[in-house]
């Protein structure tokens, strides 16, 4: 059953953009601070320092602190703030079958495929040239600093590599995008949909690639749609995680092979990947959403359809 909200859905989003924002400035602060102390090297030549390959794991560790204050703590104080129990409000419970694991994980895989296509066509649509310039220079500084922060020489390199740049990313995004934000949206704007695409934009745009935004866009839709579905943060990690995970690898087997790491950046597809990869995702989905449903009738007093909906945290 809905109820008003002790505070407006207005107020709440006015609270989060603040926190975040207050998170942006301690984070940075943070990592300033992480980096004099980790490098001895001066806060005026930092841009510069990190795409040094010595000062790898001082970037890491950087990006941990600064992605960690940025995503996760303002998302833990919004939920906290709106609902006693903080994570349960942003979706952290326990509940998972076998088959939603593989079916995430199958979805994931898809989405990879689909990412894939979906980077030849952002390629493809026609800007002004001198955007072109600006977006293709961002993209090479983006590229060069996943190049220095993903060098692994060994496998604890690797495994910290995957700490840094798969886990600690799918914790923290996931929590803030699907968790708090969308969450919000979806209470606020009572439409699935556009709460689900709201976010995905936003979670696209804040990771400032143009030539990934229609990927990163159409992964948050994925990513919401099983939060959506689900209830469930941790199948979101898993999904985000395996994602970020699968790139990790690639890089440290392209690395210690000898190759070119680069290379494994460029992994745009044929458009006809992207079809056949969007018919397999709608699929999986439905079965997902299926297993879904299956696994909330059967853990909740009243297994009708009324006490399902009212027991979703987006119906709240």
């Amino acid at each position: 059953m809905n109820t008003k909200p002790t505070i407006s859905y207005a107020n709440q989003l006015a609270i989060l953009l603040g926190l975040i924002g207050v998170a942006f400035i301690v984070a940075s602060l943070a990592a300033a601070g992480m980096w004099v102390v980790l490098t001895g090297k001066s806060l005026f030549a930092m841009e510069k320092d990190m795409l040094n390959p010595a000062f790898a794991n001082a970037a890491k560790w950087v990006q941990l602190i600064a992605a960690f204050i940025m995503f996760f703590v303002p998302a833990v104080v919004f939920a906290r703030i709106v609902n006693r129990k903080p994570l349960e409000q942003l979706g952290y419970t326990s509940l998972i079958s076998g088959k939603q694991f593989f079916l995430v994980i199958c979805i994931a895989l898809t989405a990879m495929a689909l990412s894939g296509a979906l980077g030849t066509l952002n390629e493809m649509i026609p800007i002004p040239a001198s955007w072109t310039a600006k977006f293709k220079k961002a993209e090479e500084a983006y590229n060069q600093q996943v190049m220095t922060i993903a060098k692994m020489s060994n496998w604890k390199e690797y495994v910290f590599s995957l700490v840094v740049m798969a886990l600690a990313p799918a914790i923290f995004e996931e929590t803030l995008f699907r968790g708090a934000i969308q969450r919000l949206m979806h209470n606020w704007l009572k439409n699935m949909w556009v709460a689900i695409i709201i976010t995905s934009i936003i979670f696209s745009l804040v990771h400032l690639s143009y030539y990934g935004f229609l990927a990163r866009t159409a992964l948050g839709i994925i990513l919401g749609l099983i939060f959506y579905y689900s209830r469930n943060i941790w199948l979101n990690i898993l999904a985000h995680f395996f994602n970020n995970a699968v790139a990790v690898s690639i890089l440290y087997r392209f690395g210690s092979k000898g190759g070119n790491p680069e290379k494994a950046m460029n992994d745009n597809f044929p458009l006809v990947y992207g079809l056949i990869a969007l018919a397999v995702i709608i699929l999986l989905i439905r079965l997902f959403r299926k297993e879904s449903n299956f696994i909330g009738a059967n853990n909740l007093p009243d297994g009708s359809p009324e006490t399902i909906k009212s027991n979703n945290p987006f119906e709240q």
